[in-house]
């Protein structure tokens, strides 16, 4: 039998600044179980560590047991009846730091994902569009603006 496709592409893990699209389709998630799946064996197989040191990594960071087993059936897209749940999967990637597969899956739904620190390049942005539109609005104020006089005299 032939080797299976992966499911989740990891070219869909490229960073870019083009907005997500946020419209909802129909059949848009159509796989995304085998998907998720997929991309838990990819982190897996790209992680370092064997899978008894990410589970007990996972299990320390979620507060319970999640053992090796777990992660062998999370990871088989053979295995239809033992998908991770949404929980484990966040987990997985704060035990992982594979950020950029939860991009890659964010971005389906229509959003965008900052990490840590990242925010402040976030905001230095949203800053510097709240000033061009404050120095538009000043520029605009002063074309507009008419000369305050009081009893006969200009201020």
């Amino acid at each position: 039998m032939p080797k299976r496709t992966p499911a989740f592409d990891p070219a869909q893990m490229a960073f870019g600044f083009e907005p997500p699209k946020t419209l909802a389709s129909d059949g848009m998630l159509e796989g995304i179980e085998r998907q998720i799946t997929s991309a838990v064996a990819l982190i897996l197989k790209d992680d370092d560590r064997d899978r008894f040191d990410v589970a007990a990594a996972m299990s320390r960071i979620a507060g319970t047991d999640i053992t090796k087993g777990m992660l062998d059936k999370y990871s088989s897209e053979a295995s239809e009846d033992h998908n991770i749940s949404a929980g484990r999967f966040l987990v997985m990637v704060a035990a992982t730091g594979r950020y950029d597969v939860l991009e890659a899956f964010v971005r389906k739904i229509g959003c965008a994902l900052v990490v840590g620190e990242e925010v402040l390049t976030v905001e230095l942005g949203h800053v510097a569009a709240q000033i061009e539109r404050l120095q538009e609005r000043q520029r605009h104020l002063k074309r507009a603006a008419p000369a305050i006089t009081r009893k006969g005299r200009t201020g």
